[in-house]
């Protein structure tokens, strides 16, 4: 008579489809014992596979209980997880990245089946692949915009890093929650590593160029945007977003309460970015002055489009000539031309808040007023980012350091004696 395995240690039998079937009881996501089955080739592959489930399970490792694809719970996770924490542009930013990426690639695939091999590979390839070819863009167009894949004739766009390094930041997210909700025993995003890639190099505005930019504005009508773009940092969204109402021009105060975003295909006032960037902001006179510009000439677009003004419901500083609020982009558009009138190099309108902090950063500011000028959560972000450190500046620095080595100039320190005399060693 055969001898029964003791209690716990499983059983082992071959298919009849040829394959090794081993199951035992094991720990589950949930705290019970669950019977669960391996499979191999051969019984050594069912047993080695059955001894390595039992040992994680002893050790206090469970198994997963989740049958989810991949792709239902990333939906999952947005709509109940994300959508509530997050602001409605990173919602949609998440959204389209898996849509776009995650869901195309590997959503089938189970949760639990989910190793961190898969989710390397899936970088590497996203990484390497033509998005334009992969998400059919191109076919998506009219026929006459066809421009590169749709016609035999790639145009290679690649994903940028950060936009791969954002994938596995997501993956990571997700597949914690479900870790927390008892699906998964270990979140397997942890285990993935990527090399550190090409960070975009960002050499914001000299001074000089940051002259010759607003002085090419004084004409132009977003005059005091560039103003408070350079001097005070705002953000584009903070720019289109203002309202007169969190101006104080007489005491040279602004108070950032809100941001104009386009989200979904509509222009949204949203909160702004982080809870430190609802600040307020000391008014440099120059600032004051532009306001001020800005203000007469708003009165008289309002004057001269009549009954046709819609400017009067949100009271924004920032309007086309009938009072409707900016389009983000346009503004792109706009500063593109002034960078050109002006005679500077063609950087992003994002690196004007780049400008500022470097040029608070070289005329002695410190780190702390920085960060709350910008309305950085993190004094991390203000030193590693937005303060660009000049060539010129670092001579300047090797200049003062060679005259504290030379001493007083005559090439004595303080601790020489007498000219002429030896200095005992």
């Amino acid at each position: 008579m055969a001898k029964k395995n003791a209690n716990g240690q499983g059983t082992i039998y071959q298919r009849r489809d040829g394959r090794w079937e081993g199951t035992a009881f094991v720990l589950a996501t949930d705290s019970t014992f669950k019977r669960r089955s391996v499979y191999g080739k051969t019984w050594d592959d069912a047993h080695e596979k059955l001894t390595k489930l039992k040992a994680d399970s002893q050790s206090g490792l469970p198994v997963a209980t989740s049958k989810m694809a991949l792709s239902e719970f990333l939906a999952y996770w947005l709509a109940n997880v994300a959508r509530p924490k997050v602001r409605r542009t990173t919602y949609v930013n998440y959204e389209s990245l898996v849509r776009n990426y995650v869901t195309a690639e590997f959503g089938k695939k189970k949760i639990t089946r989910l190793t961190a091999r898969d989710i390397r590979a899936f970088l590497v390839k996203t990484a390497a692949t033509c998005q334009c070819c992969a998400q059919g863009k191109d076919k998506a167009r009219p026929e006459s915009k066809r421009r590169c894949c749709a016609l035999g004739k790639c145009c290679n766009k690649l994903p940028s890093d950060r936009t791969v390094r954002f994938l596995l930041v997501l993956l990571r997210a997700a597949l914690q929650h479900a870790v927390r909700e008892d699906e998964l025993p270990r979140n397997v995003a942890r285990n993935v590593e990527l090399s550190m890639g090409n960070r975009r190099e960002i050499e914001p505005l000299s001074s000089t160029e940051g002259r010759q930019l607003l002085a090419a504005a004084r004409d132009n009508r977003l005059w005091a945007a560039y103003e408070l773009a350079v001097r005070i940092g705002l953000r584009r969204g903070e720019l289109l977003g203002l309202r007169w109402s969190d101006l104080g021009l007489y005491e040279g105060v602004l108070t950032v309460r809100q941001a104009l975003q386009r989200v979904g295909g509509e222009l949204l006032f949203v909160a702004p970015k982080t809870q430190r960037s609802a600040r307020r902001v000391a008014l440099p006179a120059e600032c004051v002055t532009a306001l001020r510009a800005q203000r007469a000439q708003q009165l008289a677009d309002k004057k001269a489009a009549g009954e046709k003004w819609k400017g009067e419901g949100h009271g924004l500083v920032f309007t086309t000539k009938n009072g409707t609020p900016i389009e983000p982009r346009n503004l792109n558009r706009s500063f593109e031309t002034l960078c050109g009138r002006a005679g500077v190099r063609k950087v992003r309108f994002h690196d004007l808040r780049h400008t500022c902090a470097s040029l608070l950063h070289e005329q002695g500011a410190d780190a702390r007023m920085i960060m709350e000028v910008l309305g950085h959560s993190s004094i991390r972000v203000t030193m590693d980012i937005y303060t660009f450190v000049r060539l010129d500046s670092q001579r300047s620095a090797f200049d003062r350091v060679g005259d504290a080595l030379r001493g007083d100039g005559n090439g004595r320190d303080d601790d020489d004696g007498p000219a002429g005399t030896p200095v005992a060693i």
